[in-house]
């Protein structure tokens, strides 16, 4: 998506999406979408901050990270503690051997 091309309606459509899939646990689908989000995040157009739609979709956007951040913490935590749980186990190593 070309510098040119990105809209504030863009980024909250990407925004919206975020926000069902975390609410729905799809991690995976929201970790490409969140990146999505970063590089979109990353680019803005020079005097973005002159307009406010712009200002108002990258606010709710920095909002809503921010309020979100401690729950994807806590499942990366979880799901890191769940693979080494099962590395450590001779059973589950067995059943990922065979």
């Amino acid at each position: 998506m070309s510098e040119e091309n990105r809209s504030p309606e863009q980024l909250s459509a990407l925004y919206e999406q975020l926000k069902q899939q975390v609410a729905d646990s799809e991690y995976e689908s929201a970790a490409d979408t969140l990146s999505k989000i970063l590089s979109f995040l990353e680019q803005l157009p020079d005097g973005w901050t002159e307009s406010r739609e712009w200002v108002t979709a990258v606010a709710a956007v920095d909002d809503y990270l921010n309020e979100v951040q401690p729950e994807l913490e806590k499942v990366f935590e979880e799901t890191s503690a769940a693979i080494t749980k099962i590395g450590k186990s001779k059973k589950g190593v067995k059943a990922y051997t065979k």
